[in-house]
């Protein structure tokens, strides 16, 4: 009896251990917000599309975002997006 119940314990065991294993895996592949937002920032300066700026969560990536196609468009009116007069001043200050 006793025999049988050291395997059944040893069992559930390794059935755990595998589990577990296997969801620190699949979690170990989701990416961070901040790479979703790097990724985003990327896609924003290759497409030259601001409209993909405002799905940035992470608040300095994108400023960054603004403010990179604020330049490379020379629009002004992109740094409006911004927030705090002095980094807005900055950015159109940068356009010229």
């Amino acid at each position: 009896m006793n025999k049988i119940l050291a395997l059944v314990l040893v069992l559930v065991f390794l059935t755990g251990c595998e589990i577990t294993g296997r969801v620190v895996q699949e979690i170990g592949g989701q990416q961070t917000q901040e790479e979703k937002d790097q990724a985003s920032l990327e896609q924003a300066l290759a497409e030259k599309d601001v409209s993909i700026c405002y799905s940035i969560q992470t608040q300095p990536v994108r400023e960054v975002c603004f403010i990179s196609l604020a330049r490379e468009l020379k629009d002004e009116s992109i740094c409006n997006n911004l927030l705090g007069k002095t980094l807005k001043n900055s950015c159109k200050s940068a356009i010229i």
